[in-house]
Parts: structure tokens; sequence; C-alpha cells
């Protein structure tokens, strides 16, 4: 069942969804061009802003990895998926200029709430 997989691995789903955004604020690549710190770069200059990313990311996954096993210990995998759904439902309407109070929406806010405020009932029927 894809939730207990998700609920037993949350920790690590979560170090990899930091780790992706961490990696998109130190640089965008795309066709035809490489941006970092607000300026487009040459192909030396991106070689060694990816690498010493890699390297710089790398160091921090255990950090992150373990702020994220005691967050998910001390509230329950169920409340943060929770969470988890009220914030992607907000980022993915910003993120498409979408509304935010439409029913598909609201349903997904409901949903989340239910998970955070009632984690028992949801693990009940999973």
């Amino acid at each position: 069942m894809p939730f207990g997989f998700i609920g037993q691995n949350l920790g690590t789903i979560l170090t990899g969804l930091s780790m992706m955004v961490l990696g998109g604020w130190l640089y965008e690549a795309r066709d035809g061009f490489f941006l970092s710190g607000g300026s487009f770069r040459n192909k030396y200059e991106s070689l060694i802003i990816l690498l010493v990313s890699v390297v710089a990311v790398s160091m921090t996954t255990p950090f992150i990895e373990q702020f994220w096993s005691s967050i998910v210990n001390q509230y329950g995998s169920t409340r943060i998926l929770g969470v988890g759904l009220i914030l992607g439902m907000i980022a993915v309407n910003d993120a498409a200029e979408w509304t935010f109070t439409d029913a598909k929406s609201l349903s997904v806010y409901v949903l989340g709430i239910i998970f955070i405020f009632k984690p028992g009932l949801i693990q009940g029927m999973l």
C-alpha cells in the first residue's frame, strides 16, 4: 500500500524534497543557459558551481535527514502528511495562479485538517 510506504519513509522523502529545494536555490540550468546568484555563467563557472553545490548539499544531507526524522518522530507521519497536503495545495495554486478557495482546493484543505487533527481516523481507514 503506498500510504504505508510513505509513512515508513517520510523522513527520507522530506530530506529528498529539502535537497531538491536547496539545489534549486543554488542555481538554475535550462536549455542554453546556467544562472546562479542572479547572473548568467559560462561553462567553466557553471561546472565549478555545480560541483561545489553537489559537495555542499551532500554535506548537509545528514543534518537535514536527522532534522526530518526528529520531526516525524515528534508529530507523526499522518499529521505531517496533512501539513504537506495543505502547503502543497497552496504552492500549486500560487505557482499556477489558480484560485485558493475553489471546491477542489477546499476539499484538499479539509482533508489536510483531518490528517492533522484526527490522525487516528485516517490511520484507521488506511
